[in-house]
């Protein structure tokens, strides 16, 4: 075969592996196109063929938005520290040279391969593509830093469930992530721009650590971005909140009470339960 897969054993073909989807393609078992990155058009790469985004991981765990590659870069940028600090100087590390590691915080169990885009003397740290493991085997000089702290992702996002937002901790897949795993991240930086979203997510951890993510609350007066029946996004403003609970409970939050804006902890909500009507002080 002249094609082959990039080696991410994402599963999206129905095969746990690669390997064993090649094997299964040489039986007649499975077609080449059963493979999300098998290129659609003569010519095209298929590394850069993406597949299709629902939202959730091959384990089933849901994200908000997938972080692609910036317009002509390989990966999304990589922000990473060296457990030791002097190695940067110790070995001339410079821009362009390759990197082999492990991400140990968060653990990941795969090697990566990295290219240096640029070095910070002061804090240590390195931006940095994911290249694989044909550029190490080009590369003259590959640096062996066995292990470093992943500081964060930046890259292009590409909204799925809900878009980023500055200040909190949401879930992420990196778009070249071999797993195809939940990433979670707190957002830094987010800004709008010709060729789409910018965003940059710091403090990173794995899916692994969902007792840490935070809920986005919405209240009366908030506006908020949906999408409509026909697939169309657009901008609402929330004018009232009827909640039903399990218990059979509704609480209910309008938009001309006192309090009901932006200031947690205030302002009165309708209640209904077997008690029958009543205002609740606070949240």
């Amino acid at each position: 075969m002249v094609w082959e897969p990039p080696g991410r054993n994402c599963g999206s073909c129905g095969v746990a592996n690669c390997g064993d989807f090649l094997t299964l393609a040489r039986q007649g078992k499975k077609d080449l196109p059963d493979c999300p990155y098998y290129p659609r058009q003569a010519g095209a790469d298929p590394v850069q063929a993406m597949p299709s985004r629902t939202g959730r991981d091959i384990l089933g765990f849901d994200y908000d938005f997938v972080v692609r590659p910036f317009p002509k870069e390989p990966s999304a940028r990589r922000y990473i520290q060296p457990f030791r600090a002097d190695l940067i100087e110790r070995w001339e590390i410079r821009p362009g040279d390759i990197l082999r590691g492990r991400p140990v915080e968060p653990s990941c169990p795969v090697q990566h391969v990295l290219r240096v885009i640029s070095v910070d003397p002061v804090t240590a740290i390195l931006a940095c593509h994911t290249v694989g493991p044909v550029a190490a085997r080009k590369s003259g000089v590959v640096h062996d830093i066995r292990a470093y702290h992943e500081i964060a992702f930046e890259g292009m996002a590409e909204t799925v469930r809900h878009e980023p937002v500055v200040g909190f901790r949401m879930r992420f897949l990196p778009a070249n992530c071999m797993r195809q795993l939940v990433h979670s991240g707190v957002v830094q930086m987010v800004l709008n721009k010709s060729f789409g979203t910018h965003v940059k997510i710091e403090d990173i951890q794995m899916h692994g650590k969902r007792e840490k993510l935070k809920d986005i609350t919405i209240r009366p007066g908030d506006s908020v971005s949906i999408e409509d029946p026909s697939g169309a996004r657009k901008i609402v403003l929330i004018d009232g909140i009827r909640v039903h609970g399990s218990d059979g409970t509704v609480l209910e939050r309008s938009r001309d009470e006192p309090g009901s804006g932006h200031v947690p902890g205030s302002g009165r909500g309708h209640r209904h339960d077997q008690g029958g009507h009543r205002h609740d002080d606070c949240d």
